[in-house]
């Protein structure tokens, strides 16, 4: 394990413990101080989950998440919150990765490219990092708030990097979200060269099959970040808070290159990632939540999934043991104040290829 791996390792466990921290330190003063300020009806335990996720030929994959405000709030009277939310996760996100060795011509260079195969397949990323700052502003009439959010991801694996803004709607029972992602940095990057001689392949060949001399073997990889965004919708209901169905639409660019001649580019190939998601959360108990849903990638054979959570305090509504519906003197919007920023597991990509490269001659 390497320095670099300890120290952003570090980092982003202190920003997470130290939210959580700061929240407990805070709560607990208010508990001390004058009752001039109403206390805070929850505290940080009840804002910190344990999530473990099981899906159709994807490994087990946890997470600990927590959202905790930072400053003082209200939960009956504040109509302003700035909060911090952060995660842990082992296996949640995607890597594309792609063995490929390309039969076409590439545009605009005039080479030609030899074909062996190609496969595409689906890895796990690893054990992620998230860190994000968050704001949400309550209506006059507290029947709905709009919401704006930035997080950084880290994986500690591959060191992929990921910065993200997200906007949120919250109308009634109603949630309306958006978030974007951008990759950060150029990936892991590694290319090499060297001469052969070998036949031109079919339909280039000449009837004599001769040999073309000096023909370029690249050998070259890439992983990165893939950028994209995820829109999504949820709902509650005015008698079932405990029940909140979802849909989520999300879009991944995913790019690989083509690299000739010491390295120069002769071509990007743009490959898009489609799919949907759509499910139900349902808190059973104040203590655990499951939510189980359907996802569709584009080009994939759809995966059911599972996702069962433990609260480490309690929720206020709940099928058993808890409420159903929100009280008179609190509205669905001010009672989701607290609920944490939907966001979209980190998508990377891993690209390696092997390119014979047949520079033209007059004879071709």
């Amino acid at each position: 394990m390497n320095n670099k791996f300890n120290v952003k390792g570090a980092v982003l466990s202190c920003l997470l413990i130290c939210s959580v921290g700061s929240s407990a330190y805070a709560t607990g003063a208010e508990t001390l101080s004058t009752e001039k300020k109403m206390p805070l009806t929850h505290n940080w335990l009840d804002r910190t989950d344990i999530k473990a996720k099981f899906q159709t030929n994807h490994e087990p994959q946890y997470a600990v998440e927590t959202l905790q405000p930072l400053g003082h709030y209200d939960e009956k009277t504040s109509k302003d919150l700035v909060f911090v939310q952060g995660s842990v996760s082992s296996n949640f996100g995607d890597v594309f990765t792609y063995d490929e060795y390309v039969n076409q011509p590439v545009p605009g260079s005039g080479t030609v490219i030899y074909e062996e195969r190609q496969v595409n397949r689906y890895d796990r990323i690893g054990t992620t990092g998230s860190i994000g700052l968050g704001y949400r502003h309550l209506s006059r009439n507290e029947n709905a708030y709009v919401g704006a959010n930035a997080f950084y991801d880290y994986s500690f694996k591959d060191n992929y990097r990921r910065a993200g803004v997200g906007a949120e709607y919250v109308v009634g029972e109603n949630k309306f979200y958006a978030n974007f992602y951008k990759h950060l940095g150029n990936g892991d990057f590694f290319y090499s060269e060297r001469k052969i001689d070998e036949p031109y392949p079919a339909p280039y060949n000449t009837p004599d099959n001769t040999p073309d001399t000096g023909v370029s073997l690249v050998h070259t990889s890439r992983s990165m970040t893939a950028s994209g965004y995820d829109i999504g919708y949820s709902r509650t209901f005015k008698n079932a808070r405990y029940l909140r169905p979802y849909i989520n639409r999300y879009h991944w660019n995913i790019h690989r290159d083509v690299r000739g001649l010491y390295g120069m580019l002769l071509h990007t190939f743009n490959t898009y990632k489609d799919g949907y998601k759509i499910g139900t959360e349902i808190n059973l108990t104040p203590h655990i939540a499951v939510d189980t849903g359907y996802n569709k990638p584009s080009g994939h054979s759809g995966e059911f999934y599972i996702q069962v959570m433990y609260t480490l305090g309690k929720t206020d509504f709940a099928l058993f043991g808890g409420k159903h519906g929100n009280s008179n003197d609190m509205t669905t919007a001010r009672s989701q104040m607290f609920d944490k920023v939907r966001r979209h597991d980190m998508t990377a990509t891993k690209y390696k290829g092997e390119f014979h490269i047949h520079y033209p001659h007059d004879h071709l």
